[in-house]
């Protein structure tokens, strides 16, 4: 369960990459991630050194087979499960790609990325976007997309700012957009979605757009 000091930790804290070789680059890396987001990035050899949840983790896919990495993922997203994570020197069209699964796994990094496409992608994951390539997500739509359900859905008791965050979760908006949108913290945003989560019994942001999406705008009122 993500506690009040652990939410406010993901709204406090900077980037947290994870790699079991500390190296000079890494130490390089890390300041040039530093230097250009304005925010903390610290290494660390082992998901159980950090501190408090991160804004975004980081997780180096070199050094590691794919069973340590799943097990990452896992024990992340069971410590943090509105957290955010993404994979770095991942290769194409490999196992590393099915770490996407995890609900916690918002972007990946390849092997090849530049510095100006992992600045890039950091800000969208900072800015509760996903970053990820067009053909992963074309192949995440196709494997999850279902048709809308003509059953009822069951009778959901939830507050009116929950309604409005479910409606703006239907129209695309990031928690950024909710934020603006609602004129409140985007920490308070993470603490309603994780209500939400709950209450329709769903794990992730795809999830809940397609709990959503079968009703109507009266629904939403």
């Amino acid at each position: 369960m993500l506690t009040e000091a652990n939410q406010a930790a993901l709204d406090n804290n900077g980037i947290a990459l994870c790699s079991p070789k500390s190296s000079l680059q890494t130490g390089l890396l890390a300041k040039l991630i530093a230097d250009e987001l304005k925010l903390d990035c610290t290494v660390y050899k082992a998901l159980k050194d950090i501190p408090s949840a991160p804004r975004v983790l980081l997780i180096d896919c070199q050094g590691q087979d794919i069973a340590a990495l799943r097990d990452i993922a896992h024990a992340y997203h069971e410590q943090h499960s509105e957290g955010t994570a993404a994979l770095l020197n991942a290769e194409y069209a490999s196992e590393h790609e099915s770490i996407l699964d995890w609900p916690c796994m918002s972007g990946i990094f390849y092997v090849d990325s530049d510095q100006q496409q992992l600045i890039r992608g950091l800000q969208c994951l900072l800015d509760g976007d996903y970053w990820v390539p067009r053909r992963l997500l074309h192949h995440f739509l196709d494997k999850n997309r279902r048709a809308p359900s003509k059953v009822a859905h069951p009778d959901v008791k939830l507050t009116r700012r929950e309604r409005q965050i479910l409606k703006l979760i239907k129209d695309g908006a990031t928690n950024a957009d909710i934020s603006t949108a609602l004129k409140v913290s985007e920490h308070t945003v993470k603490s309603h979605l994780y209500n939400v989560y709950k209450k329709i019994g769903v794990r992730n942001r795809l999830e809940a757009s397609n709990w959503v999406r079968d009703l109507s705008e009266a629904d939403l009122i």
